[in-house]
């Protein structure tokens, strides 16, 4: 079902971006320049339309990324310092237990139960 609805979603999606990068394909300068329209200061130089979205895009990608890396990493830390406990516990845990296992004297085979005595009745 999943690759279905990722086959009818997405392929046309990438299609279409496909013809939309390739329809645009003449040279523009981006600039960086909101006062002067004709004489802009800060201006790139000319390359494909394409670039820029493309561009763009990756850069787009690229900071929701490292946002979303950025503000995982006090859970990260967490984790580690959690980590780390859990292993200091489990060695405790296993101390604990070789110790507890050399105290203890050998025990006895055990018994079977017997049963109780029965009461013998006093009424006369």
């Amino acid at each position: 079902m999943k690759k279905w609805l990722f086959r009818i979603l997405w392929i046309p999606a990438l299609v279409l971006a496909v013809l939309f990068l390739v329809a645009n394909r003449q040279f523009v300068a981006i600039s960086l320049d909101p006062f002067s329209a004709d004489a802009p200061a800060l201006t790139t130089i000319a390359l494909p339309l394409w670039f820029w979205l493309m561009t763009m895009l990756f850069v787009g990608v690229g900071a929701g990324a490292l946002g979303m890396w950025l503000s995982a990493r006090p859970k990260r830390q967490k984790a580690r310092a959690e980590h780390r406990e859990l292993k200091l516990m489990r060695k405790d845990l296993a101390a604990a237990k070789a110790q507890l296992e050399a105290a203890q004297p050998v025990s006895e085979p055990a018994r079977e139960p017997q049963e109780p005595p029965l009461l013998e009745s006093t009424n006369a």
